[in-house]
């Protein structure tokens, strides 16, 4: 399969393209800083550029975006204008399948016993709201015309030594995915046979009691592996007792 990987120079972008391409899929990258292979070079609020990416894609992991929240101003071009040109040019070019990266933070969960799915909406700050539009665009996409879109709330993808003490100190592990499950959740995402709208829940296996992941197995096969700290980059020192 052919696919556009937007984003594909971030944290989550390279091991999805490394484990795309390890499965046999042709893989086009697309961010504003080089990372090798096919790639176009620049931004994704860039309407005409998006076009010609996903010219002769079969299906495109969109991950461009402000990872994190911002003002409202700045999350806009990426994050809405953005997306509006992924999904429209997959449309316009005929993509049947686009995975759109999504947030837990749509639908955070403030204790360990609260089962959250895929069909709530709670967004608390407005980068949250941001990819529950996301969400919401790509449902109408889907629902209007024939594209199949898959929207990804990925848990807490830990970057650095800082964020994983961070999630460590503050009792959050639940929202923990490693980097391996993130590439395995948009791979089984890519190859699923369904089709429509779907918002799944992309967390480790501790976030079993917080967020649906039963979902995600039976729709597109979808079983997380690592618990926190496994599959970090970097080695975590023991915590203080």
């Amino acid at each position: 399969m052919r696919v556009l990987v937007t984003g594909a120079a971030g944290v989550i972008g390279k091991p999805v393209c490394e484990l795309l391409a390890q499965r046999g899929h042709t893989i086009r990258r697309f961010d504003r800083v080089p990372s090798g292979g096919d790639e176009i070079i620049g931004d994704i609020t860039d309407g005409a550029l998006v076009l010609e990416a996903c010219r002769d894609m079969d299906a495109v992991v969109h991950l461009a975006a402000l990872p994190d929240d911002a003002p409202f101003l700045e999350l806009v071009p990426p994050n809405v204008i953005g997306l509006f040109n992924v999904l429209d040019t997959a449309r316009r070019r005929g993509v049947k399948r686009v995975v759109l990266a999504s947030s837990v933070q749509v639908c955070w969960s403030h204790g360990p016993h609260e089962l959250r799915s895929g069909a709530q909406a709670e967004p608390h700050n407005h980068y949250a709201l941001t990819k529950l539009w996301a969400e919401e665009m790509g449902a109408m996409y889907a629902r209007i015309y024939p594209l199949s879109v898959i929207a990804a709330r990925i848990g807490w993808m830990v970057r650095d030594l800082r964020e994983a003490l961070d999630i460590r100190r503050k009792a959050m592990t639940r929202n923990y995915i490693s980097r391996a499950d993130v590439a395995h959740f948009m791979a089984c995402a890519i190859e699923a046979a369904s089709g429509g709208f779907q918002a799944l829940y992309a967390v480790g296996p501790e976030g079993q009691g917080s967020y649906d992941l039963d979902t995600p197995r039976q729709s597109i096969g979808f079983a997380p592996r690592d618990y926190f700290p496994a599959g970090l980059p970097f080695t975590l020192p023991d915590a203080e007792s």
